[in-house]
Order: structure tokens, then sequence, then C-alpha cells
């Protein structure tokens, strides 16, 4: 019996085409994906984790200057997208988020952010990511759970 906090193997998780992407390379996907988010960077990235960061400054804030609820909920869900990204080891545009459960739990001021992601399950369709988001002074505040559901690669020639 597999451990729930271990990430998921054999038949049960798509095998990754390559090496996990590196952080360049999700960056680069980040300019070309997703410009809006150009105040995020991948400083680390394996199969298993990821760690993010973000210019808070250049987000979104409430009148008092927190970062945005909705700012929060979108860190968390791109570092999520960009680790599944990194295990499957190939550009994944139409990984989709099926649910989205975060927790605010402190007001983060503008300054950098810090996001560290790690796959719980990496399944054949479905990929669960936990993600804590934290401040400048390392403050936990938000943490997350996000599920993504994983189309199927494409066949190479030859199957199908």
């Amino acid at each position: 019996m597999r451990d729930a906090g271990s990430p998921a193997t054999g038949a049960d998780a798509p095998a990754p085409v390559a090496g996990p992407l590196s952080p360049d390379e999700l960056n680069a996907l980040v300019q070309r994906q997703f410009p809006d988010y150009a105040a995020c960077r991948v400083t680390d990235a394996s199969g298993t984790h990821l760690l993010m960061e973000a210019d808070g400054a250049r987000l979104r804030t409430r009148p008092g200057g927190t970062i945005s609820g909705p700012e929060q909920a979108g860190l968390v869900d791109l570092a999520a997208f960009l680790l599944i990204n990194a295990r499957l080891g190939r550009p994944t545009p139409m990984a989709l988020t099926t649910s989205l459960q975060i927790s605010y739990l402190n007001r983060p001021r503008p300054g950098l952010l810090r996001t560290h992601a790690r796959m719980a399950k990496f399944g054949r369709r479905l990929c669960v990511v936990l993600a804590e988001l934290r401040d400048e002074a390392g403050d936990l505040a938000a943490s997350a759970t996000v599920t993504y559901s994983v189309p199927p690669a494409a066949a190479g020639p030859g199957t199908g």
C-alpha cells in the first residue's frame, strides 16, 4: 500500500516525457502563456516540488495595502500548474484547475512573496498539489489544495 503523502507511481501515474522542466523553461512558459504574471519567477523545480517568487509590489492590493485574495489564489494556482508541467516534462497548457480550496491565514503586504508547491498525488488524470504562500517575513499568508485535470499525452507516430 502506498503512503498517502507520496506521489503515485506505476499504472496510476502518467510517465513524464523527459526529465522535469527546469526553472528557466517554466519561466519561459509563464512569459509566453501568462503575461499577467510577469511579477512571478520560478526559482527551483523538480518533479515533486516547486518554489516561486513574486514581486508583491506589482500585484493588485485591497484597501489597506494587503495583497488581494484573488491574487493570492492566482499565485497558488499558477505554482500548481507549473509544478504539474515540470513533472510532465513538457508544456501542457490544457491542464485545467478542477478545484482550488484556499485558506487565507494572514494579510500579506506588498513585498517579496514565496509560493512553495508540492505534489500530493500525481495520477493518470488528476493531480493534487499542496501550496503555501508566505510573505517576505516568512509568515504563512495562505494555504491551498489545488486539483488539476491532466489531458492524456498525444499519441505518438504509429500508436492509437
